[in-house]
This record gives structure tokens, C-alpha cells and sequence, in this order.
């Protein structure tokens, strides 16, 4: 068995959750389900995008030889609309409308937008020369070309990645298996959102919120499931979600007397690889597998759970998803506040950005690990390692954007 770790840096901790999550298969879906699913195939085009020469403007198509200046005047001889096919090559010395989109006559290399044109019945008079044959016509394969690597596995699929696909002709896709996330919230104080609380207790927003994060990260949430701080309901609840891919057990994990969420789960073959963190806020956080299932233990504050799901759980959900991005990347600001902070733990600082002469933060307001609002305000976490003590107003720090 492998021996437990406790207070690791936060780097140490991420490098071992990442290290050990599995990856999951993929499943073939329909073009219109696949939005926000990973991508697992490389798409590769099997034809031109566009498929042909076609108009980037309403106008009139001409041979540039026939409109060397302004003020030449040429029959007008058809039109040509989009959906329309370029079958009559245009003759020299005329020229036919043209709508954005439709497809180029053989013979013509210009088209001069209808704004600097003159109609008189079948006539047209141009304001403008045909300068820069080519400028308004997109040229067959100018946005993909046969046998291009268009997409590869691991991307997040966007609206415009639907656009890429329907464009090639992909009705199905292969995506990555979404993971199954059992949520486990315990606490004797928790309650139903539905019920009121009784004396000394309150509503579980731990299992809410952990699900809605789960579902942001692209998951499937089993849960969330509450129960007391029971031993054998805790040992029963754990082991009927110790199937799913991954389970998140909020609360139950430091050192108080029902604090015995760690010592259910090795009871089902939990093997723990880290216990406490040099961090603030979710100290106590613990982490390990039962099997192939990774298994998290996140503190019951509603800060510490969701800033540990944001830290831990939704990176590794990523890696197992096989997304090319398993976290996003930092970037730099500058504190618009001192910020107190002894040093010893990583800190994540719950933030908002403004943007100035240079990207500036700031925090958003007291940062206790109950204080939900100072969530709700935030669009982003300041890291502040370990050796920072105290940064003041003007300090470059590193800011996470949150993803929700």
C-alpha cells in the first residue's frame, strides 16, 4: 500500500491527482448533442471548404480586363444567386449580377461590389476599376483543403467546431465517455434546500453547488446524496457510489470527533495518497482511489469544497476526459489592494478583474471559507504561493480564471 502523505504543497498534491486519474473510453453521438462534449478522433477533411470559387459580396462579376477604369459601361447578361451553379462561362466585354456566396462563372476573376455600380435597365456603369483581381472572391479550399488535419482529440467542442463539422459532413462524432461523479455530502446539521432548519442546523448547499460544478466540468452527477454522521449509513452510502468514476465526499475529513470519512472509506478498500495541504482555504483535503476510482474528500466549508472541486477535481476531471487543457492558464495582474497574508500556505484569494492600463485584481471582500458571497462576486482566484507574506497594492500576482 502506498504510504499516505500529509501537509504536501499544492503543487505536489495537484502533480499526484493528476498522475493517477484514469482515462476513460469515448461513445459516437449525434452532431447535435456533441456541444460542450470532448472531441476523441482527429477530424480530417475529405473535401474543399469552400467547395468552390464563390463571391464574398453582392455585385457584379466581370473579367478585370473588360474594367480597367472607371466609368466603363458593360451589359448586364444574367444574374447568378446563391445555390445557383456557374454553368454559362461569362462572355468577354459583359457581365451578370452576383450575390454573396454564388458561385464564379469561368472566364470571370473580379467582382465589383454593387455600392460602386450604376444601373440603367440592362446596363451597368462602374464608379470603380476591377483593381485586385481576386480581392472579393473566395477561392475552392481557401478555408480547409482536402486531407487537412482540421481537429484533433481532446478539444472542448465549441459552437464553431459544430460549424467545422456540419461543414464537412460529420451528422456523428466521436466524443470522450462522459464521467460519472457520485456526490456525497455528510454532515448531521444538513438538510433538505426544500425543508426549514431546525435548531442548529442548515440547508446542504455543499451536494448542490459540487453538482453544479460537476456538471460545468462536463460530468454526469450521481447525487447529490446527504447523510448524518452515522458510521454504517456513511459505509453504505460511500460503497453504493464507489462504482462511479469518481466520487466527492464533502465534510467529514479533519480531525473532529465525526470526522470519520476517511476511516469508512479504507474500510471499502479506500487507499489514501494524501491528507492536508499547505494551503488556504481546504487544508484538510484528502485524496486516493478505490481501485480505479478516484476518490476526494473535500472540506464541509462552502468556500473550502468549491475552491478544492476548482483546484483538484475539475482538473482531474479534464485529464480523464482527455481534454488537451486540463487547466487554464495563469495569467498576470496587478493587486489593486494590500492583501494580509502570513506566509506558510498557499492562498487562493477569491477575486475580480478589471481591466486598466495593464489587468488589475482585487479581493472581494472578507475571505473566510463561509463567506459563499465573496463566490459569487468572484471571476477569477489570486494565487498567492507559499513564501508571499503580505503583497501590497502594486504586487504581480498570477490569477485563475473560474469556469463557470
Amino acid at each position: 500500500m502506498r504510504h499516505m502523505q500529509a501537509f504536501i504543497s499544492y503543487f505536489e498534491a495537484r502533480s499526484i491527482v493528476l498522475e493517477h486519474v484514469p482515462t476513460l473510453g469515448f461513445e459516437k453521438v449525434p452532431l447535435d448533442a456533441a456541444l460542450g462534449r470532448t472531441l476523441a478522433q482527429t477530424i480530417e477533411s475529405g473535401e474543399l471548404i469552400p467547395p468552390f470559387d464563390n463571391s464574398a459580396m453582392d455585385g457584379f462579376v466581370v473579367r478585370s480586363s473588360d474594367v480597367t477604369e472607371p466609368g466603363v459601361e458593360l451589359p448586364i447578361v444574367g444574374t447568378i444567386a446563391a445555390g445557383d451553379g456557374a454553368e454559362t462561362p461569362l462572355p468577354p466585354g459583359t457581365c451578370m449580377r452576383i450575390m454573396t456566396g454564388a458561385p464564379i462563372p469561368d472566364g470571370a476573376d473580379a467582382v465589383i461590389p454593387v455600392e460602386q455600380a450604376d444601373v440603367d435597365g440592362t446596363r451597368v456603369r462602374f464608379r470603380i476599376a476591377a483593381q485586385n483581381p481576386g480581392k472579393l472572391i473566395r477561392r475552392a479550399g481557401e478555408n480547409v483543403k482536402i486531407g487537412d488535419r482540421v481537429l484533433g482529440p481532446g478539444l472542448r467542442i465549441t459552437p464553431p467546431i459544430i460549424g467545422i463539422l456540419a461543414s464537412l459532413g460529420y451528422a456523428s462524432v466521436d466524443v470522450a465517455r462522459r464521467p460519472v461523479v457520485g456526490v456525497v455530502a455528510t454532515g448531521n446539521e444538513l438538510v433538505d434546500v426544500s425543508e426549514t432548519p431546525g435548531a442548529g442546523q442548515i440547508r446542504d448547499a455543499n451536494g448542490p453547488v459540487l453538482a453544479a460544478q460537476i456538471a460545468t466540468a462536463g460530468g454526469v452527477v450521481d447525487g447529490p446524496h446527504r447523510v448524518g454522521d452515522h458510521r454504517e449509513r456513511l459505509r453504505r452510502t460511500l460503497e453504493s457510489r464507489a462504482s462511479a468514476d469518481v466520487l466527492v465526499v464533502s465534510g467529514g475529513v479533519s480531525m473532529g470527533e465525526y470526522d470519520f470519512v476517511r476511516e469508512e472509506l479504507e474500510e471499502i478498500g479506500f487507499e489514501p495518497f494524501f491528507w492536508k495541504v499547505r494551503q488556504k482555504p481546504g487544508k484538510p483535503i484528502l485524496f486516493g482511489m478505490i481501485d480505479r476510482t478516484p476518490v476526494f474528500g473535500l472540506p464541509g466549508n462552502p468556500v473550502s469544497a468549491s475552491v478544492c472541486f476548482e483546484q483538484y477535481v475539475r482538473p482531474a476531471m479534464a485529464s480523464m476526459l482527455g481534454r488537451s487543457e486540463v487547466s487554464p492558464p495563469r495569467e498576470k495582474a496587478v493587486l489593486d489592494e494590500d492583501v494580509s497574508k502570513r506566509a506558510g500556505l498557499h492562498h487562493f484569494v477569491r477575486g475580480r478583474l478589471r481591466y486598466d492600463d495593464v489587468l488589475r485584481v482585487a479581493p472581494t471582500g472578507p475571505q473566510g471559507s463561509h463567506i459563499s458571497h465573496s463566490l459569487v462576486l468572484a471571476d477569477c482566484l489570486i494565487h498567492l504561493p507559499e513564501d508571499m507574506a503580505d503583497p501590497r497594492r502594486g504586487t504581480e500576482v498570477a490569477v485563475e480564471r473560474l469556469r463557470w
